[in-house]
């Protein structure tokens, strides 16, 4: 029993220091305004059409390399009409920063917004890591408008 106890300890002790090469640290619209990250996903949040301006599709999504290697973006790509202007061609070195630029269309019209960045790269704990970009463009409500 006991020998079973301690082989589980260092199991989860070598999960719980596995470290990862790639974080997202921050992420910025156009405006720059933040956004908020939760895990993979990159929430926009609720988007009036009356505000709505070509700077809503633009994200630049900072990555640093939390590693002890160079980091390697092979190759970056989105779904859904969401176009990579840039990403870094050369290593990221160890604590280093670098941007990834994307920018997308949205229609002005009320709608969901869904997209998807997919990066791969040399990372150890995660060779493709796939960002979701969430959030909804809504109609402003009127004065006397009950929302139920």
């Amino acid at each position: 029993m006991r020998k079973v106890f301690v082989i589980s300890i260092f199991i989860l002790l070598a999960i719980a220091l596995k470290a990862q090469d790639v974080s997202v640290y921050s992420v910025t619209n156009g405006k720059g305004d933040n956004v908020k990250v939760s895990a993979d996903t990159l929430i926009l949040g609720e988007i009036y059409l009356d505000d709505l301006s070509s700077e809503h599709g633009v994200l630049l999504i900072k990555l640093t390399n939390s590693g002890t290697k160079p980091l390697l973006i092979r190759n970056v790509t989105g779904c859904c009409g969401t176009n990579i202007k840039s990403w870094p061609k050369a290593p990221v070195l160890p604590g280093k920063q670098s941007e990834i630029r994307v920018e997308f269309r949205i229609e002005p019209k009320p709608q969901r917004i869904s997209r998807t960045v997919t990066i791969e790269s040399n990372a150890q704990g995660k060779p493709v890591a796939k960002l979701h970009i969430v959030g909804v463009v809504i109609q402003p409500r009127q004065p006397n408008e009950l929302v139920l």
